[in-house]
């Protein structure tokens, strides 16, 4: 879990703030495997935040992004996780679990950037029991 000190850098509502989400979502989107694995670390940390969520929901891309680690195909480790989808569908479990308003946006904007599609496919697909546990419960947030 990350601190409200490293929450702050990326979520208090500054430009830098802002910056500093933007360059992290940006890694979270690039080609490289590496690194679209540890931005989305990051990312599942943060948005454990309200804070976070609302400013990744806030985002033009953001929750895309998230989605997109999601769909992410072909990497798997030995014992079988995919860890790219699995730090997507966290962030994505974060989003919608998120509390009050802050939820509230993030469910719809999950639904609208087609995030329950992405969610049954992630569960059909993946073969790690973690991984669709958590979809299914993010799925089961988007419809109750």
């Amino acid at each position: 879990m990350a601190s409200p000190q490293s929450v702050a850098k990326f979520a208090d509502g500054s430009p830098q703030a802002a910056n500093r989400l933007h360059i992290l979502l940006a890694l979270a989107d690039v080609d490289d495997y590496a690194t679209r694995r540890a931005a989305g670390g990051a990312l599942a940390m943060l948005t454990e935040w309200d804070a976070a969520v609302e400013a990744v929901v806030k985002r033009e891309r953001g929750v895309r992004i998230l989605l997109g680690l999601c769909e992410e195909e072909g990497e798997e480790e030995e014992e079988g996780e995919v860890e790219v989808v699995h730090r997507g569908v966290v962030c994505v479990f974060n989003v919608v679990s998120a509390p009050g308003e802050v939820g509230v946006k993030g469910r719809e904007k999950v639904v609208s950037e087609g995030g329950v599609e992405v969610l049954r496919g992630l569960v059909r697909r993946v073969g790690s029991k973690e991984v669709v546990e958590i979809g299914v419960e993010a799925l089961k947030k988007l419809s109750g």
